[in-house]
This record gives structure tokens, C-alpha cells and sequence, in this order.
């Protein structure tokens, strides 16, 4: 690579280094030493490569093996120098003296702890056996036998042809979230906050893995790699499925597979289908029930603008095909994590190769929550779901009890009992607009407010039974296209995943878009955006 170009490559990604470099150590000083030797490292392989087709991930292993490095040189004061001593077979392709120290420098990370501080106490420090086996209280036998499964793991993994993709084109997630209740440390994005954890989850996902063969599959040393595996074993994300001396680990995260767009096509065709009869044979009725109702099943907006209310009653009536429809409770399926966190974690992965295009049909599940203190003038119960016929950010991060706090206080009690942090807030959410109330709010009974998401429209919608042999057949094309895509373990998940799809807020934009198709919704204001599938239930 010319000189001009390595240089300003490196002043674009001198921050991120640094970035890399003091989340990793979280010391300023510590940091900026770390940053100095990643640049210098990718300075000076920039120079010698033409090549690179994928520059940020060059980078970033280069980073990960420098640091590896750094750690090692805190832990011990050594660098990885002289390895000339060690009795490994050359590799079979005639590498050169240079390269077969870059190899063996790698393969000593993979090695477990224990093997690779034998390896650096025989031929770093140049201990004899009997020394080391005292200085680590285990037998002479011990020692020799270490010394000899590790000099042969090493001539297999400078000689084998192991599977690099994750090393050479590492994953990421797209997206990623959760179904249950989140506890102090947030849901599955906050958890998987590097790219090395997320590679590491996707490395054991199909099958398990040891932690050996976890650190070959991402391209990182075993105490690298061990560090980034054990918050995700503890917090219930990968289980830990033995407790021998070389323990295999499996993903219990939904994953999917975004690389694979042959198959995401096949899945949007089938609920795109189902949408189109859910609008043909479903919704007319639901709609001219509703028109006819005087009292709009209980719903009520600014304005009464029966479109702007019909928008909310899309999102309740698919509601009602879940609660009307028997499935199997997953609940049991949900984790218990140590923060006091219960849910079940999924994601999707991608990679820097694959172009994934925009998502017209995404949706998060519903956001209810539930402020019930017992008390008729403070209780309420709230639905909000966002999808792209929203015009809201946060999703469930921005969706707060206090907000729907302050707006109950503002339907009770009036804009003066509110600070002006808390008015600028509902303003800003769209929950008011010129002092009026956004939201669809209903009004029910005390004694009917526990409980009302599954119980409102009762007696008002029946689910005809062609609609419900629809969602039958809808969960069963959905079960029987996704079980390809997970390994054994995840088949229960997979089975209760995909029931009542129908009811499902996957859903939602794609009844919404046939509704607008066929006339039967117009579109929404700027304003009713902002507010739009947002629910409150208050005693009336």
C-alpha cells in the first residue's frame, strides 16, 4: 500500500483504536499505550499489504491479537519473543522462520491456562520439569504430560486447516431484543456490547463448542475469549453444559441468519400472504362492528378521528387472535437472569459481505406496562408497539412508566401539577399536542382494569373459525421453514416461537400496508404518527 494512503487509513481509524483500546483496559494511561501499539502494528501492515479488501476487519484483529499481547506482557513482563527453542515440527507448506513464529505465538493462546504456563515456565523461562511440578504443586507426570498434549495440539493447529470464517469475516448483530422483563444490565444488546461476544455466541450456537474451540473459531487466545465468555455463561445466554476440564458451551439465544436471503424471502412471502386474507376476511367485519358501535368499543382519541382510532384497534384485533387461540405458555422458556432479568433473548446476524436492506415490516413486540399501585386515580395499564407507520425512536428504552405517569396526572389533575421537565417530555413524546391528549385512551371499571389487554374486546370481536384455521396453517408453514434454520436444542423454542403468529406485531405494518392498499385506512397526520398504537387504560 502507498505511503499516502496508509497514512490517512490511519488517521481515520486512530480514534476508533483508541476507543478499542481504553474499553478494553479502562485506564487513560494504560490506553493510550495499548492505542500507540495497535497503530504502530497496523502502520506497518498497511505498508506491506495491497490487499486488504476489508479494512475494519483487519483492523480489528490486528487490535485483538496486540492487546492479547499487551496482557500478556502486564501479566508476566515477558513479550512474545523467543519461541526459537520450541520443539514443534515445521508446518507443512514451508512457512518461513517469521511466519512460523506468527503461528506458534497463535496456537500458544488457543492452549488452555494451565498448558500455556507450563509451555512459557519449560521454554520461556527454561525451568525444568521437576521445578515447574513444584512451583504448581502437581506431579512430574503431570507436568510431562502436559508438555506433551500441548507440543502436539500445537503441530495439529499450525498444520490443520480449521474453519476461519468467523476469524477472516467475523458476524455481527443486526438487531437484537428480548421477550420478558428486562433487570439492571438491560436486555441482549447491552450484554453482547462487543463484536467478540457476539462471534463467540454464534460459534457455539449450532453446535457446542470448548473453549478451545471457541477461541480458534472467532481467531482469539483462550484467556481473550474466556474473559468475553464468562458474563455471557453467568447472565444465562450460553449454557454451560458440563463440568469436566474441558467443558463444551452452547447459545441459547433465538438466533437467525440474515446472510441467508433466500430463506428471509420465503418467510416474508408467507406472512405477507396471510396479511392480505387477514384483510379481506378479517378486518372488514372488525371495522364495520366498529362503525357501528356508537361507543367505538370503548375507544377514544382527540377529535374522535375514527381512522387515527381504527389504527389502535388494528393492533388490538391482532392481539385478540393470540388471546382467543389455545398455545403452549413459553414462559418456561424464559431465563432467569442474575440482574433480575427474565426473558428470552433472540438476534439476528448479518456480515460486513452481506447488503441487508431496509425492513419495511419491522416491528417490536408489545410494550405494555403496568402501573397499578392500587389506587383507581393513579392506577392505569399501557400498549405501545413502533413499527416504520410510527414516528417514534427508543422503542422500549424510551417507553417509560414515568411518562405514562405523568400523562395520567395531566388527564386527572391538569398541566399545572406537572414539573416542566415532565410537560416537555410529553410534548416532545407526542403524547400531547396544543394541551390535548394524544394517546387512545379508554376508560374501564375498577375491578376490570387488571387484567383489560386480554379481556377488552370481548364482546365485541369473535374470531371467525376461518380465521382461526388461517392461523393454524399460518404457524405451521412458519414452524416447518424456521426448524431448518436452529439446531436440535433450540426445537422447543423454535415450536412455541412460532404459534399464533397471526397475533404476532410481526404482523402489524403488514395488515396496516393491505388496509391503506385497499382504502380502507388513510394515512396519518405528523402528529397522530407520533402517538399512534399507543393504548392507556384508566378507571373510568
Amino acid at each position: 500500500m502507498e505511503k499516502h494512503i496508509a497514512d490517512k487509513l490511519i488517521f481515520e481509524y486512530k480514534d476508533k483504536v483508541f476507543g478499542f483500546a481504553l474499553d478494553k483496559l479502562h485506564s487513560i494511561d494504560q490506553a493510550q499505550e495499548l492505542a500507540s501499539d495497535i497503530i504502530f502494528e497496523v502502520y506497518r501492515s498497511f505498508l506491506r499489504r495491497d490487499d486488504i479488501a476489508n479494512p475494519d476487519g483487519y483492523v480489528y484483529r490486528i487490535a485483538r491479537n496486540v492487546w492479547a499481547q499487551y496482557i500478556h506482557r502486564l501479566e508476566t513482563g515477558r513479550r512474545f519473543d523467543d519461541i526459537s527453542d520450541m520443539e514443534i515440527a515445521a508446518p507443512e507448506d514451508n512457512s518461513s522462520d517469521e511466519e512460523m513464529q506468527e503461528l506458534l505465538k497463535r496456537e500458544i493462546g488457543y492452549l488452555s491456562e494451565r498448558q500455556r504456563l507450563v509451555i512459557y515456565m519449560h521454554y520461556y523461562n527454561k525451568l525444568p520439569v521437576a521445578e515447574i511440578a513444584q512451583k504448581l504443586g502437581i506431579s512430574a507426570g503431570t507436568v510431562k504430560w502436559h508438555l506433551s498434549d500441548a507440543r502436539t495440539k500445537l503441530k495439529e493447529g499450525i498444520n490443520m486447516n480449521f474453519d476461519k470464517n468467523l476469524e477472516i469475516n467475523p458476524i455481527h448483530f443486526e438487531n437484537c431484543g428480548h421477550s420478558g422483563y428486562t433487570g439492571s444490565r438491560g436486555d441482549t444488546k447491552d450484554m453482547f456490547d462487543t463484536m467478540l461476544k457476539q462471534n463467540i455466541a454464534w460459534a457455539c450456537y449450532n453446535e457446542p463448542k470448548t473453549l478451545e474451540e471457541i477461541a480458534r473459531a472467532v481467531g482469539v487466545p483462550q484467556i481473550y475469549a474466556a474473559s468475553e465468555l464468562e458474563p455471557l455463561v453467568d447472565f444465562g445466554f450460553i449454557d454451560k453444559l458440563d463440568n469436566s476440564k474441558s467443558p463444551k458451551y452452547q447459545t441459547n439465544v433465538y438466533m437467525g441468519d440474515l446472510r441467508d436471503r433466500k430463506s428471509e424471502e420465503e418467510l416474508r412471502v408467507i406472512l405477507n400472504d396471510a396479511a392480505e386474507v387477514l384483510a379481506d376476511k378479517y378486518f372488514p367485519k372488525v371495522f364495520a362492528d366498529f362503525d357501528a358501535d356508537p361507543a367505538h368499543f370503548g375507544l377514544s382519541c382527540d377529535g374522535d378521528d375514527t381512522n387515527y382510532l381504527k389504527y389502535d384497534l388494528v393492533m388490538l384485533a391482532l392481539r385478540k387472535l393470540r388471546n382467543d387461540i389455545n398455545h403452549e405458555d413459553f414462559s418456561k422458556y424464559m431465563v432467569e437472569r442474575p440482574d433480575g432479568g427474565c426473558f428470552i433473548a433472540y438476534a439476528t446476524v448479518t456480515d460486513s459481505t452481506t447488503q441487508i436492506p431496509k425492513d419495511e415490516y419491522w416491528s417490536c413486540g408489545d410494550m405494555t406496562r403496568d402501573n397499578m399501585n392500587g389506587a383507581p386515580e393513579t392506577d392505569s395499564v399501557s400498549l405501545q408497539v413502533d413499527c416504520r407507520y410510527a414516528d417514534r425512536q427508543g422503542n422500549w428504552r424510551d417507553n417509560l412508566d414515568s411518562d405514562w405517569d405523568s400523562l395520567l396526572t395531566f388527564i386527572r389533575k391538569g398541566k399545572e401539577n406537572l414539573t416542566p421537565e415532565q410537560y416537555k417530555r410529553l410534548v416532545d413524546k407526542g403524547y400531547l399536542y396544543e394541551d390535548r391528549v394524544q394517546p387512545v385512551i379508554v376508560r374501564v371499571p375498577e375491578n376490570e382494569l387488571s387484567g383489560i389487554l386480554t379481556t377488552h374486546l370481548d364482546g365485541w370481536i369473535t374470531v371467525p373459525d376461518e380465521i382461526k384455521a388461517l392461523c393454524s396453517e399460518v404457524d405451521a408453514k412458519c414452524y416447518a421453514h424456521n426448524i431448518k434454520e436452529h439446531p436440535g436444542h433450540m426445537h422447543g423454542l423454535v415450536k412455541v416461537w412460532n404459534q399464533n403468529v397471526l397475533g404476532s406485531m410481526l404482523m402489524l405494518p403488514r395488515v396496516i400496508e393491505k388496509l391503506l392498499d385497499k382504502g380502507m385506512l388513510k394515512p396519518l397526520t405528523d402528529a397522530q404518527k407520533k402517538s399512534v398504537f399507543s393504548v392507556m387504560y384508566i378507571v373510568e
